[in-house]
């Protein structure tokens, strides 16, 4: 799958949900189903891709300040939220995560959208009835750890101070 047709499904999953996240992860859901099974396998595999691109300290900050702290499956679940954006939302946001002061709405609530992490692999049992152990795993790039400088808690506003002024103001 092309990263355009990607995006293509995330935008049209989220427009058909008038922008609501929780909703959106049920529309993609329907979406990939209308897809063949190893189109459905493909579409994970590019955003296992977005996930590894995002692993980003900066991104992290980001996440920290919005949700007033941030664990590793918190972050997991920012990423989520973070794609569900868009193609847009997610480039922006991964050259300057403090552009997301501009981004975050009432109806994103926490930011952590963990079910459309499991979308395509909810979608790929249901169109082919085997279980979902046997959905073909893409491997997260964490071992690691996250891209670029780390941070301390006591650093996370001045490194995304727009963030910060707008969630701890």
């Amino acid at each position: 799958m092309e990263k355009k047709d990607f995006w293509q499904l995330i935008d049209a999953s989220r427009l058909a949900a008038d922008n609501d996240p929780e909703a959106q992860v049920d529309t993609l859901g329907a979406l990939l189903l209308q897809l063949e099974a190893d189109q459905i396998v493909e579409f994970d595999r590019v955003m296992v891709e977005h996930v590894n691109r995002a692993y980003h300290w900066d991104v992290w900050a980001a996440g920290y300040i919005i949700g007033g702290g941030c664990s590793d499956d918190g972050f997991m679940d920012f990423m989520g939220w973070l794609i569900s954006k868009g193609e847009q939302v997610f480039e922006t946001a991964l050259r300057d995560a403090d552009s997301l002061a501009d981004v975050v709405g009432e109806i994103d609530g926490d930011c952590q959208v963990e079910g459309i992490l499991y979308a395509p692999g909810k979608a790929w049992e249901r169109k082919t009835g085997r279980p979902g152990g046997d959905f073909p795993q893409h491997m997260f790039a964490f071992q690691n750890g996250p891209h670029g400088e780390s941070w301390d808690e006591d650093e996370v506003d001045a490194r995304l101070p727009r963030l910060a002024a707008r969630f701890n103001g």
